[in-house]
């Protein structure tokens, strides 16, 4: 530890009963910067890596956080940036439904400030007494050590928000390191993310019965549904729309559904009808245009 770090400790040791673990974390931190002087990390290939995923528009979203290191890791921290205006809502860090927070780490702070775009997270395995040296072994493979959740506002546009790993937000300043062996290891490779924004898909609209799709139900319909049935006519661009009476198939019922409509005062056809709607029907017919 940093001559510093130990001598804040010495000149407050009620500060360091209370915030051992803060003051662990941000000296391990302190003493990646300053370089020279410092406690050599460990030589080894260590990553931090936000992955990517696609939410759709009004959804909460759970986007991983993945580390590799080798070694028993001890505690980590990690410091990421993303657009302060993304569409974002209720955005937390959570630690213990990863599988390293499995083992229930005694020391977890995270801070998000979404007006700054930035996300700051410290873990410390073993930070209570018994000091019984809770580590996590390596796997061989990136595994997950966070997970950042939170919800995309209703009606947001198809947008890509990046998150990118990036050292020194928060006060004091965070790095993305790793704690192993009592060492700190600064990450040699930094992997941004992308939350893929997409809206929901729109159901198509249609009137039942509509079969030329002109938003009118009248004799026009029964001949276009006879025409492509029998004559080899272009069929309905919505399916949905030629089954009159509802039952899962376009046929020639549907045309004779609709004559008895027309003519002899038959019951007219089910919703959606007359206004467009949606088909609440569960059938195999779709409808791959609509009004």
């Amino acid at each position: 530890m940093s001559d510093d770090c130990v001598l804040q400790l010495e000149n407050d040791p009620a500060t360091a009963r209370l915030s051992l673990p803060l003051l662990l974390l941000f000296c391990v931190s302190w003493m990646i910067m300053v370089g020279p002087g410092a406690t050599p990390g460990l030589a080894q290939e260590t990553m931090i890596r936000v992955s990517t995923i696609t939410t759709e528009a009004g959804q909460p979203f759970n986007l991983p956080i993945e580390g590799d290191w080798d070694g028993l890791l001890e505690g980590y921290s990690f410091s990421i940036a993303f657009p302060p205006t993304a569409p974002i809502e209720n955005l937390i860090v959570d630690v213990y439904g990863s599988l390293v927070g499995s083992i229930e780490a005694e020391y977890v702070q995270e801070q998000v400030d979404p007006t700054e775009g930035t996300i700051i997270c410290g873990v410390l395995f073993d930070a209570l007494p018994p000091f019984d040296g809770q580590t996590v072994p390596s796997l061989g493979y990136p595994q997950e050590i966070a997970y950042l959740l939170g919800e995309i506002s209703a009606g947001s546009l198809d947008q890509d928000i990046a998150f990118v790993p990036q050292d020194g937000f928060g006060t004091p300043p965070i790095m993305n390191m790793f704690v192993i062996g009592s060492n700190s290891v600064s990450v040699s490779t930094l992997v941004s993310g992308i939350l893929e924004v997409r809206a929901p898909p729109v159901e198509p609209v249609f009137i039942r019965g509509d079969v030329n799709m002109d938003t009118l139900v009248d004799l026009a319909d029964p001949i276009y549904h006879l025409d492509y049935t029998f004559l080899d006519g272009p069929p309905p661009t919505c399916m949905d729309a030629g089954d009159a009476n509802d039952d899962g198939i376009s046929d020639i019922s549907d045309a004779i559904f609709l004559l008895y409509y027309f003519f002899i005062g038959g019951p007219g056809p089910w919703v959606p009808f007359p206004d467009p709607g949606i088909d609440w029907t569960d059938d195999s017919l779709d409808c791959e245009i609509g009004l």
